[in-house]
């Protein structure tokens, strides 16, 4: 069979094999990975470290530690293990992410798309949505931090507890254990830290996400449906009920994005952002003691939360405005 037979298949066929795929490759990696750190990953759970992350986890989940906190305590558990271990998981992420995402998104591309690698829209280079693509990022976490509290009024947390057995403590020791590995060490410097755990999986995942994905359901159903659907799998493959309308929400907000933007740079520098606050928090929570929790949590206070759906909104505004400015010029 030739690739240009499969550019020809249904769409609806192509979204079931893509789909499949993509889930073996993220069992069989992530089967692998889960091997090659077993090591690691026992000494978390079952030695001295292992009890350090439980009372984390428990104090976490009972509101009585604050992010920065929990940041420093994180940072004191680096500072006592092997780098090698700790490198070995990050590495192992990188290539994860590289492969499963990145790889496979232009695997499909190639394989299913008409234009194959061209389908990846790069057209837009409009400045203005550059910044406000920047803006976008900085505030659109208070956006997804206000979405996590749906989970308690649709009982998520209490569906996830059912039908996997993980508990709030199991996703915050999770997480814990997640920033361990991730987070720079006494080998691994910031930089390296940076491109694996904020601009690899940016780009990987909107590859993969926007790239292929929400295109290839946009030529099955309309801009919308198409949004909503890739961003409803952006939240599932993260295999986190907790954080479920977080993830939606960014996935939705990404999908308008690179729909109105034209450009996957675009959602790609939100992502990139949005991932490397995370490391931005944790440098400014490790590097001074009087860096008050407010400042860093993302969750300050209702004015912030406010101003940040405002920006946000605005920001959307710009690349919507600027979407029917390019309709009309084109007609």
């Amino acid at each position: 069979m030739t690739l240009d037979k499969l550019k020809l298949w249904p769409i609806g066929k192509k979204i079931a094999v893509s789909m499949m795929l993509l889930f073996v490759a993220m069992l069989v990696l992530n089967s692998v990975v889960t091997l090659l750190t077993l090591e690691g990953f026992q000494e978390f759970t079952n030695g001295a470290t292992g009890v350090d992350i439980n009372k984390l986890a428990l104090d976490a989940t009972e509101g009585k530690i604050n992010d920065i906190e929990i940041f420093k305590k994180i940072n004191d558990i680096i500072s006592e293990k092997n780098p090698n271990i700790l490198n070995t998981g990050f590495y192992l992420n990188m290539i994860y992410n590289l492969v499963v995402f990145l790889g496979m998104g232009l695997l499909f591309a190639k394989l299913f798309q008409p234009k194959a690698l061209n389908s990846f829209t790069f057209e837009n280079k409009t400045p203005i949505l550059f910044l406000a693509s920047i803006i976008l990022s900085i505030n659109v976490q208070h956006i997804g931090n206000d979405a996590v509290y749906l989970n308690e009024l649709l009982g998520l947390n209490s569906l996830q507890e059912r039908l996997f057995g993980v508990t709030e403590l199991e996703d915050n020791k999770n997480q814990i254990s997640n920033y361990i590995m991730l987070f720079p060490n006494a080998e691994r410097g910031w930089f390296i830290t940076f491109l694996g755990l904020a601009l690899v999986p940016a780009i990987g995942e909107e590859v993969m996400f926007r790239g292929y994905l929400m295109k290839l359901f946009n030529q099955n159903s309309n801009h919308h449906n198409g949004i909503a659907v890739s961003a409803l799998i952006f939240a599932l493959i993260h295999f986190n009920f907790t954080n479920f309308f977080y993830y939606f929400v960014l996935g939705v907000i990404l999908g308008y994005v690179y729909y109105w933007g034209k450009n996957l740079l675009f959602p790609i520098i939100i992502h990139f952002i949005h991932n490397g606050l995370v490391l931005f928090v944790f440098l400014k929570a490790t590097s001074s003691d009087e860096v008050s929790s407010d400042s860093l949590s993302g969750m300050s206070n209702n004015t912030v939360s406010i101003m940040a759906y405002v920006t946000v909104g605005l920001s959307l505004a710009i690349f919507y405005m600027n979407y029917q400015r390019r309709r009309y010029l084109i007609k």
